[in-house]
């Protein structure tokens, strides 16, 4: 074959090569960033659950000392056709804690849990939720400090002396 067409097509490779190159940084970097909104985006879900978690909590309780304090005063009952049980679930009830939530506070109470425990615990907490998918959660949990996996299936909540591990 021609030297200089081999030449040729050696240069226009090395165009494409860089081109190429510089793309995968770009997507690299892409990645990263997505990845950090992500993050971010996580984190600002997880406080407006609780934000709103306790903002409910604080109107049921003040509703309930306007209450105890002015029995007849303002608002009559609205749900006097349904019956007492069914007016108390309404009442009661509060929106689904984060898979985050329950995966720890069911560590808080033990030293450590497998995987197929945790599992468990967030399929009878959150039946909604796919327990399966708890994997991502652990491993967000392991990447951000909150949790160490001791052994390979096994998860605890941080101690003070581990320090920032992620192992």
């Amino acid at each position: 074959m021609n030297p200089e067409r081999l030449k040729a097509w050696m240069a226009e490779l090395g165009v494409l090569a860089a081109e190429d190159e510089a793309r995968e940084r770009e997507a690299a970097q892409r990645l990263r960033l997505a990845a950090s909104e992500l993050e971010a985006a996580q984190a600002h879900s997880d406080a407006a659950v609780l934000m709103a978690r306790s903002s409910r909590n604080a109107l049921e309780k003040i509703t309930e000392q306007i209450q105890r304090a002015h029995p007849d005063s303002g608002k009559a009952d609205t749900n006097t056709e349904q019956p007492p049980s069914q007016r108390q679930q309404e009442k009661t009830w509060h929106a689904p804690d984060s898979v985050a939530g329950v995966i720890l506070a069911f560590l808080r109470d033990r030293e450590e849990a497998s995987y197929s425990e945790i599992t468990e615990q967030v399929r009878r907490r959150r039946p909604d939720v796919v327990a399966e998918n708890c994997a991502r959660d652990l491993g967000r949990m392991v990447g951000r400090g909150l949790l160490v996996r001791p052994r390979t299936g096994t998860y605890r909540l941080v101690a003070p002396q581990d320090g920032p591990m992620n192992s």
